[in-house]
């Protein structure tokens, strides 16, 4: 597989959050935003960040769909030491493509009022 052409736009800090996420495993995007260099406030909401053109750019530079698509499917195929199919590995693996195509349903909270109580002021 071919290593992805580096983007062209120049967002040293979003290079540094991309990559510190890629390497560290764990670490919050609030928590690379701050070690990169953006101001408290502004790595309190890293969905700005994190929806932005140059971010995404990034992150498919460190982590190709490709490389992506080939561990899901080494998952998906995974096999305990005794040679058997590991299922909860080929859960986490179906679950994570569902996810990824979006196939689950909004998530649905059902409200339910058990008693109303009449308050009179006056």
């Amino acid at each position: 597989m071919a290593k992805k052409e580096k983007p062209k736009a120049t967002n040293i800090r979003a290079k540094k959050v991309a990559k510190a996420l890629m390497e560290n495993n764990g670490t919050s995007v609030s928590k690379a935003m701050r070690e990169a260099g953006y101001s408290k406030n502004y790595s309190k909401n890293p969905q700005t960040l994190t929806k932005s053109k140059t971010f995404q750019d990034w992150v498919e530079y460190y982590l190709p769909d490709e490389l992506v698509a080939e561990k899901h499917n080494a998952l998906l195929n995974k096999k305990d030491p005794l040679g058997e199919i590991d299922t909860q590995a080929v859960k986490s693996g179906v679950d994570m493509a569902y996810k990824i195509k979006g196939k689950y349903a909004p998530e649905q909270i059902e409200h339910k009022i058990t008693a109303v109580e009449i308050i009179r002021y006056g």
